[in-house]
């Protein structure tokens, strides 16, 4: 009888057991919320690709600029790019962003600042159980993406929305001539 009990005990081991399943791990590959992505032109030139000089972006209401080297950690600079391209995270809560692109942001007598506007709708999709949700936005409207136009010194000449999905960070979403 005890044999027939141990074996029955094993048993039921076994198989609570085997409900288990694998910890979820989301996968670094895993395509998550995307973010604006920004392409900056030569407004004499079109089609040529032009870097920015000391560029900072700061999203209106938050403390700190985006971070663009977060293993940089000395001073400003870890907040600075001179990139002919970046990448902007837009607000989950809401339907607007609104940037402060300010160039030569290094050095205060020559920082130029200028506003940008997106106007979006969100879209959530369950990726997995590990993962959770991602956010995909759809740029709303005639012009999604605004400047001022009263702006006396202002650096950005144009912007070209060139998709309005944003599901992505593969893509040129707006391109911005100067």
């Amino acid at each position: 009888m005890k044999k027939f009990l141990n074996i029955i005990v094993a048993v039921v081991i076994a198989f609570s057991f085997s409900a288990c399943e694998k910890d979820d791990i989301c996968a670094s590959t895993t395509q998550t919320t995307p973010r604006l992505v920004i392409s900056f032109f030569d407004r004499d030139n079109p089609d040529v690709e032009k870097s920015l000089s000391r560029l900072s972006a700061k999203a209106v209401g938050e403390a700190e600029p985006i971070v663009f080297f977060p293993d940089n950690l000395i001073g400003n600079e870890r907040f600075q790019t001179s990139a002919n391209t970046i990448s902007l995270p837009l607000r989950l809560t809401g339907t607007e962003t609104v940037y402060e692109l300010t160039q030569n942001s290094d050095n205060a007598t020559i920082a130029n600042t200028d506003t940008i506007t997106i106007n979006y709708t969100t879209n959530q999709i369950y990726v997995s159980r590990a993962c959770g949700y991602k956010t995909n936005f759809r740029l709303n409207g005639e012009n999604p993406v605004t400047r001022p136009i009263n702006d006396t010194n202002e650096w950005i000449n144009n912007l070209i929305v060139e998709t309005t999905n944003i599901e992505t960070e593969n893509e040129t979403h707006v391109k911005i001539y100067f």
